[in-house]
């Protein structure tokens, strides 16, 4: 079920989703919605599972899948341009807005990779790393 909600947004902030949106081929709202489905979880009592299942619930293939899972390469891109934009001419409030999104959906990536990995050593689908 989906509910349409009407935003009033700052221009700066349109605009950069239409940027994105034509980087990655989506429209706008479609951009500013991933972006709230992937920050929602760093807002206080949330439910975790209704956004990312349990990784001990997952089948062994979405196990594999998560586990060995890359940031989407132009979000990666992307957040590689903030980055070096940001250490030269700073930022502006669209673009930090945008690396601190980009950063998180990274973080939660890396995070749940990590959890997908001792998934998958645990059922045995994977070799522990050797250390």
């Amino acid at each position: 079920m989906t509910i349409e909600v009407t935003l009033k947004l700052p221009n700066g902030l349109v605009e950069e989703a239409q940027r994105l949106g034509h980087a990655t081929s989506k429209d706008a709202a479609t951009v500013l919605t991933e972006a709230l489905e992937q920050l929602w979880p760093t807002l206080e009592n949330f439910s975790e599972e209704a956004f990312f299942p349990t990784i001990s619930g997952l089948a062994d293939d979405q196990v594999l899948q998560l586990a060995t899972g890359k940031m989407q390469e132009a979000q990666n891109a992307r957040l590689g341009e903030l980055q070096a934009t940001g250490k030269v001419d700073g930022l502006s409030e669209p673009e930090r807005y945008e690396l601190l999104a980009l950063l998180q959906i990274y973080q939660l990536g890396q995070l749940r990779k990590s959890e997908a990995l001792a998934e998958a050593v645990k059922r045995g689908l994977l070799e522990p790393v050797a250390q």
